[in-house]
């Protein structure tokens, strides 16, 4: 198969564009601007101003409408930038295909399929366009995404399959016939009218947080309304009043702010190699106590090479896979003629094993001289090991034909497939016997229960007690190097037809018969993965966030002991479980045991989901890997599932929560850290909001309780609304991480705001009223009443930049503090509030709007001053009341 044209590929992305499911139209900017009154506070707000204009007071109308508007307009930003960040995470998840171009097999994004290319699929892929297939290997598609049934579909040849549907057993290849909106699933799309997003668990935390805010606001208004009418307010100008703090109080901005912060968190998250499917996720993330992780890939480079090899009872070490193996001939192949001649040879007959007893291809890297593996990184390093013997791997995938296949199954450790040569079958005359080879290849344990016979130097022997002691000590002496072991086996059949056409009919509708338990031993090899440098580094993290690290992995226990040791995952006392005894065990004597036990070998990925639930039920909060098909019930069992995006399939990936582009278990760690840290950005945002629309409320009540009836007016509350309330809590999302937070403990149960933070609210709202108060006091006897109004107006809304900072900085050390504080961002949004005020102090017509005083620079000065001594309190606080 040659495939398109990279020429044929363009014209076609031409004719039919990409391979995308287009979304639904946006709304238009007026839909958008007029929901932003959509509010029960908004239109008591456009009444007021309308009722201004009609007794005669067209100044203050005027200035309500003007702040509504540009609190529609900030509303609107806010929406965009949250819908901006929400796209550019949809983007994230991208799906890449197997496909052959210009004869070459090649992985590229699925986007960029169009009709006429040819695709590669096997178990645990999702199928990116409609399409026919033309090479069928036990082909079986769930469909349940387009027709709601659960039981796999075979697929035989030219029929068709769907976008979207899943590849639950077999391989081969379809040509592409329909892409993007043409297909089925495009056509299903494009009848839906809308499609309402789900609201995850925090955004009802916070839509719950804010509708308890807004009653508290409410009554708030009611009540100041009451005692300002007692007072002798006008009933209008007191109305207008409790509107204005109603809205100042309640931070209807919040729920834009938190998918904000949440959507910017997952953008960085992305450039850290973790991709958040779900935003609920990063609720899950800062509560993880944890983290149930695979070996190969995660802890391991999955940089797979041959390291040893065990044939005709005697081991060979590898120690260059460029040059010919050492004290090992190759008389497997004939290049020139493309024909094998390795009958009897152990080791050709377990490199020939290796090749079509394989879905993994190397792809030659353009201009770099070197080769990369298409597909599972262990079947690559038995490509590169054929390769580097001097096979040439393309001539041998030709010359054998594969019959039938059984594909990997995770509970047998084992795939087989049945195959025959092409070019002998050509030349066997009529009524002679044809060969045909069983292979199998996987765990050695799996591979020695269907073996009675060991090929030793082109003889069969019984595979006794003695042979199978001695490939069990060569397996444990691996095991403890941290080698991963695979094991090969054969067996040879024979069939007497009468003639060719009789024999393919026969061969092609033939089923694989059971394997049986007479095959023949061939040999080992033994695979090095190195343990990833950064994973020591990562685990000793994840502990001291306390944080449990346990591996389960399918490789034995000698092999992932080394790997445990080597990364700190396993110490002195703790202990190994295999599958064999996890089965042995119910969930009551497991549940004793599970406290102690961090490596979890030649498990099976139902044992990783009993795992997992278990380790549920003793209340912790589990993030484990997986990259399987089967892993996909573990993913989904798990608080968060994280997907491998290198090696992982198609349906772990749907299945989880987060993807991890680079297979790294210090990326998941880094990920958890990031998770902290947006959660804290977002509840340094609410702890904002509340903690300055709670000073405003006290100082306008305590006020009034005191019997300072005209402190403030309507309009001012509405400035300081729209000016500290909103750009301040948006950009806490971009604020500093915190380097502390991963020595602090998991938060199993999220609380917006905790203990700590109403302490912090309630007290440092009642100090920052008593400041304004008694600067409009102070003010208004040494000088006169206006200048009061100006003291309590300006340091009411200077105080929140100060508030801002100390959350902007997080609680850090002083040299990290001065640090962060050198940042353009913080800067511009820290001065501006102190800018615009000095304008409107400045300037006798701006200051009339807001009935107040023109000061001197000298007195703003002061008004700053003690503006400042809000963060003395807030140090004060910090000292004495724990965190």
């Amino acid at each position: 198969m040659k495939g398109l044209t990279t020429h044929q590929v363009a014209q076609l992305l031409n004719q039919h564009g990409l391979n995308i499911i287009t979304e639904q139209k946006k709304k238009t900017f007026i839909v958008k601007f007029f929901e932003q009154f959509n509010n029960f506070l908004t239109i008591l707000l456009i009444i007021a101003a309308i009722l201004s204009f009609i007794i005669g007071e067209p100044v203050d109308g005027s200035l309500i409408f003007l702040i509504v508007i540009l609190n529609a307009f900030f509303g609107i930003y806010q929406e965009a930038k949250a819908e901006e960040s929400i796209a550019v995470l949809k983007k994230m998840t991208v799906s890449r295909i197997r496909v052959i171009r210009d004869g070459k097999e090649q992985e590229i994004d699925s986007h960029y399929l169009v009709p006429g290319d040819i695709v590669f699929v096997e178990e645990g892929v999702k199928i990116p366009a409609d399409g026919l297939v033309i090479e069928n290997r036990n082909l079986e598609v769930n469909e349940s995404a387009l027709t709601g049934e659960s039981l796999p579909v075979p697929k035989n040849l030219n029929e068709e399959v769907f976008m979207g549907t899943i590849i639950t057993k077999g391989r081969g290849y379809i040509e592409i016939k329909k892409i993007g909106m043409e297909t089925k699933f495009g056509k299903i799309a494009s009848e839906l009218s809308s499609i309402k997003d789900i609201k995850t668990p925090l955004q009802k935390k916070l839509e719950g947080l804010t509708k308890l805010i807004g009653i508290i606001g409410i009554f708030a208004a009611v009540f100041v309304f009451v005692l300002s009418v007692i007072q002798g307010g006008a009933y209008f100008s007191s109305f207008l009043l409790a509107i204005s703090l109603a809205v100042a109080v309640v931070p209807e901005g919040l729920p834009a702010v938190m998918t904000i912060t949440l959507a910017i968190g997952v953008k960085e998250m992305a450039k850290k190699k973790a991709i958040v499917r779900k935003l609920s996720a990063i609720e899950g993330l800062g509560g993880i106590t944890l983290i149930a992780t695979d070996k190969t890939g995660t802890l391991t480079t999955n940089k797979m090479k041959v390291k040893e090899i065990y044939v005709n009872n005697i081991q060979s070490s590898i120690s260059n896979l460029q040059s010919p193996i050492p004290n090992v001939q190759f008389p497997i192949s004939n290049v020139q003629n493309q024909k094998s001649n390795f009958q009897n040879d152990s080791l050709g007959l377990l490199l020939l094993n290796g090749v079509v007893n394989s879905t993994a291809s190397l792809v030659q890297i353009h201009d770099h001289g070197s080769w990369d593996v298409l597909g599972d990184p262990t079947e690559g390093a038995l490509l590169y090991l054929a390769q580097s013997s001097g096979q040439n791997i393309e001539m041998m995938r030709k010359e054998w034909e594969i019959i039938d296949e059984q594909s990997f199954d995770a509970v047998t450790k084992r795939m087989s497939v049945l195959v025959r040569n092409q070019l002998k079958s050509v030349e066997t005359s009529l009524n002679q016997q044809e060969q045909k080879y069983l292979f199998s290849k996987g765990a050695p344990e799996s591979i020695l229960e269907i073996s009675d016979k060991i090929l030793i130097n082109g003889k069969e022997n019984i595979l006794d007690f003695k042979q199978k002691e001695k490939i069990e000590k060569q397996v444990e002496e691996w095991g403890r190097k941290g080698l991963r072991v695979l094991a090969f086996s054969y067996k040879q059949l024979k069939l007497v037809e009468s003639s060719l056409n009789q024999l393919k009919t026969k061969t092609d509708s033939n089923q694989f018969q059971p394997i049986g338990t007479d095959l023949t031993f061939l040999g080992m090899v033994a695979i090095h993965d190195a343990p990833r440098p950064e994973a020591a580094e990562a685990v000793a993290k994840a502990k001291t966030a306390g944080i449990k690290v346990v591996m389960i992995t399918g490789d034995n226990e000698k092999t992932a002991e080394a790997i445990g040791v080597t990364l700190g995952i396993i110490t002195e006392g703790e202990e190994i479980l295999t599958g064999y005894q996890v089965e042995k065990y119910t969930d009551e004597e497991l549940l004793q045991k599970l406290p102690l036990v961090k490596i979890f070998a030649r498990t099976s990925p139902f044992h990783k989901h009993r795992i997992v639930k278990l380790f549920q039920k003793m209340g912790e909060i589990v993030a484990v890997t997986g990259d399987g098909v089967n892993d996909a019930i573990a993913l989904k069992q798990a608080d968060i599932g994280v997907a491998m995006g290198l090696v992982g399939t198609d349906v772990a990936r749907e299945t989880a929560d987060m993807i991890i582009t680079d297979d790294n278990f210090s990326s998941i760690v880094n990920a958890v850290e990031e998770g902290r840290n947006i959660i804290k950005n977002l509840k340094n945002a609410i702890t904002y909001l509340l903690s300055c629309n709670i000073t405003e409320a006290m100082a306008l009540i305590l006020g009034l309780v005191l019997g300072f009836p005209h402190i403030f007016y309507p309009l001012q509350f509405l400035y300081i609304n729209l000016v500290t309330d909103g750009l301040p809590a948006l950009s806490l999302a971009f604020s500093p991480r915190a380097t502390h937070i991963m020595k602090q403990v998991p938060e199993k149960e999220l609380s917006l705001i905790n203990p700590f933070a109403k302490k912090y609210i309630l007290l440092i709202g009642l100090f920052s009223a008593f400041l304004v108060l008694i600067s409009y006091y102070f003010y208004a006897i040494f000088y006169y009443e206006d200048v009061g109004r100006t003291a309590a107006f300006t340091v009411l809304t200077l105080i929140q930049s100060f508030i801002y900072v100390d959350l902007w900085l997080s609680h850090q050390s002083w040299h990290k503090q001065i640090k962060n504080l050198i940042s353009l961002k913080f800067i511009s949004i820290f001065l501006f509030p102190f800018i615009l005020q000095f304008i409107i102090v400045s300037n006798e017509k701006i200051a009339k709007l807001f009935n107040i005083a023109v000061i001197s620079p000298f007195i703003y000065l002061q008004f700053i001053f003690i503006s400042f001594f809000i963060v003395v309190g807030i140090r004060v606080f910090k000292l004495f009341v724990k965190r």
